[in-house]
């Protein structure tokens, strides 16, 4: 256990030190301030959500979960990482906890970021009702995008580097723009979130249980395929 927790904090200084974390939070805020001035609280956090159940969690979640993984190909490391008294599994286990951590800590900071914002500006249609409702949705929407994590650093692990993962990122947000207003768009693990906040005007969960599987059962499936590919690949 103490060697797991040893992992888990090199690989948080790792992400605490480097650009594409601080870079990926700046771009959330500043998307973020330039929606202020957008309608009520009601208009203005439904938009900020709607940003993590699209760009920050398909695209920020994914290069974030990319470069962790990625980053030890390209930077020519893995082979000193994996000499480590230290099994590959606890080192998988490691990185995605950390990952998950700055995840969820970058969401919390934008939306702490957004209701002071929304204080300074004054925008109307304030209430704590309508504050509690978004900011359940938006751990929800984040909880689905990170699970879709899962197939990214797969496939940034198989590709050993971090342009390949950002690429799928890419392709997965433009498949869940398309196809997420059509009928299949229940069914797609990268429209799930997005339908979330749509329907959840009328219940917390308004989707099919099916609909809440199929991201469960992807994040699983790459998180598998991950722990098996630095299980027994060749890691030359």
């Amino acid at each position: 256990m103490r060697a797991c927790f040893a992992a888990i904090q090199v690989e948080h200084t790792k992400l605490y030190r480097s650009q594409v974390l601080w870079g990926t939070l700046l771009f959330f805020l500043f998307v973020t301030a330039i929606r202020v001035g957008e309608g009520d609280w009601a208009a203005y956090l439904q938009n900020m959500v709607f940003m993590y159940a699209s760009v920050f969690g398909l695209i920020g979640f994914g290069a974030l979960a990319g470069w962790t993984f990625g980053r030890e190909y390209t930077d020519r490391t893995v082979k000193d990482l994996l000499a480590l008294p230290v099994s590959r599994g606890r080192i998988v286990t490691a990185k995605l906890v950390s990952t998950a951590l700055w995840s969820l800590i970058m969401t919390l900071l934008t939306f702490l970021f957004a209701v002071l914002l929304g204080a300074i500006v004054r925008i109307p249609g304030f209430s704590p009702e309508m504050l509690q409702h978004y900011f359940v949705q938006l751990l929800i929407v984040s909880c689905i995008q990170l699970l879709l994590c899962g197939p990214v650093v797969f496939v940034a692990s198989v590709s050993r580097g971090y342009l390949a993962p950002i690429a799928y990122a890419f392709t997965t947000l433009m498949i869940a723009l398309i196809a997420g207003p059509t009928r299949l768009g229940a069914f797609l693990p990268w429209s799930v979130a997005a339908l979330q906040l749509a329907g959840s005007g009328t219940a917390v969960f308004p989707l099919s249980p099916v609909s809440y599987l199929i991201p469960a059962i992807a994040g699983i499936a790459g998180l598998a395929g991950t722990w098996a590919w630095w299980r027994w690949a060749d890691q030359r």
